[in-house]
């Protein structure tokens, strides 16, 4: 009777402990699967909130070259505000112990003219010598505002002209800005003598804003 009762209680314990593992299992494996289906659906927010805007760096790459463009058309507008003029020293030739006579042209200017410039042409001392400075077509009668001063030691003619008459006597037309008489010495080497202009000086239109002078040189041929 003893062996029936140990053999009953034996197996009402070994019952136990099996129902008692397999729930212990299921409820591991459901803490074990949430953990992982939680981590899973986490990930994607952290890898998004990490990764960069794919049009952030070319949109702020775009925005620094438009500016930097616009930045260098500024600066080129700012230089010569008031346009170009193009001034070209004409040619000559004679013997040497004669004269000649080289134009200083004002072939090209802006719409609102020419109100002030200076500027000076070079020459050669050893062969050249300067006789005569006039005024040019481009003045009319009103050439008081024009004026020259030659400098004979470094070879160059300055010309100064600022307009008045509150801007009435603007040069507004090509023509002839001045007539250079030169005498070609007799020591003067055979071969073409550079008139070319030194330094290129201001030029600018009533507003005072700045023009821009393009030069084109002269020679005076020695025969």
């Amino acid at each position: 009777m003893k062996k029936v009762i140990l053999a009953i209680l034996l197996i009402i314990l070994v019952t136990a402990a099996i129902i008692f593992g397999v729930n212990h299992f299921t409820s591991d494996s459901e803490t074990s699967t949430s953990t992982i289906s939680s981590r899973a659906s986490s990930s994607p927010s952290v890898s998004a909130s990490s990764s960069p805007a794919p049009n952030s760096d070319s949109k702020s790459t775009k925005s620094t070259s438009d500016k930097d463009s616009k930045d260098s058309n500024s600066d080129s507008k700012d230089k010569t505000p008031g346009g170009e003029a193009e001034i070209s020293i004409g040619k000559a030739s004679g013997a040497t112990g004669s004269t000649v006579t080289i134009p200083v042209k004002l072939n090209n200017l802006p719409k609102k003219g020419i109100g002030s410039f200076n500027f000076n042409i070079k020459y050669d001392t050893d062969a050249l010598e300067v006789v005569e400075v006039k005024p040019g077509e481009i003045f009319g009668s009103n050439n008081s505002n024009f004026d020259y001063t030659v400098i004979d030691a470094t070879g160059l003619v300055s010309f100064l002209y600022t307009s008045s008459n509150s801007g009435k006597d603007t040069v507004t037309k090509s023509g002839v800005i001045t007539n250079i008489t030169f005498k070609i010495k007799d020591n003067a080497k055979r071969g073409t003598i550079k008139i070319s202009k030194g330094t290129a000086g201001a030029f600018g239109d009533t507003e005072l804003k700045k023009i821009n002078p393009v030069f084109t040189d002269g020679e005076i041929t020695v025969k």
